[in-house]
């Protein structure tokens, strides 16, 4: 059975570079690999990407589960789920997962962190990643990023300190996961080189 880990970090932390270099790594050490991201390209997905690009307001509640919605889809797909490519024997790279819902949905004011978490920890459906990385960047950085590489602004892109709010909302997820459910997480300063951030991903990988 494959790997399976997990790159989070804020919208233009960096993870889609990082992703791409880890994927060549291993690949050229002959492992066979498998990138994905949530929100996934289902039918949840779509939806839940219109309501990111702000053309659908919704309830943060129902946010929360549409994404573990399309995260069961995700993983338990008989052709294209993760658990099929794990069984397989692919290590599977996945852009976001369910500690991004714990970070923007559940510590939101409006929402309960208490029921995004269990509804995603009490799922029988859901796998355990092995390894997640999380790039940390500064969100003023990030913002910068954003702004001057994309056209249309999400609904959690909308500034540094909207970013923040978010950042903090992800120390208090990973550190509740890390030491309450036993994950095995890592924080990495995703503000040095390139290079040098790939190569110390890849150590922990």
């Amino acid at each position: 059975m494959g790997r399976f880990i997990v790159i989070e970090g804020l919208d233009g932390s960096g993870k889609s570079s990082q992703i791409e270099l880890l994927k060549q790594s291993l690949e050229s050490r002959g492992e066979k690999v498998h990138v994905t991201h949530e929100p996934t390209s289902y039918e949840t997905g779509a939806y839940l990407n219109r309501i990111l690009a702000g053309s659908d307001d919704k309830d943060i509640h129902l946010q929360a589960a549409l994404f573990l919605a399309d995260r069961i889809e995700h993983v338990t797909n008989p052709e294209f789920g993760i658990k099929k490519y794990l069984d397989d024997g692919y290590t599977v790279i996945c852009d976001r997962y369910y500690y991004s819902s714990l970070a923007y949905q559940g510590t939101d004011p409006e929402c309960d962190y208490e029921w995004v978490r269990n509804m995603n920890m009490g799922c029988s459906k859901l796998l355990k990643p092995d390894l997640c990385i999380f790039l940390d960047v500064k969100p003023e950085v990030c913002k910068d990023r954003i702004d001057s590489g994309r056209d249309n602004i999400e609904l959690y892109e909308q500034s540094a300190a909207q970013l923040s709010g978010i950042r903090d909302g992800f120390m208090t997820v990973l550190d509740d996961l890390k030491n309450n459910c036993g994950h095995n997480i890592v924080i990495i300063d995703g503000g040095r080189d390139i290079d040098v951030i790939s190569k110390e991903i890849l150590s922990y990988v």
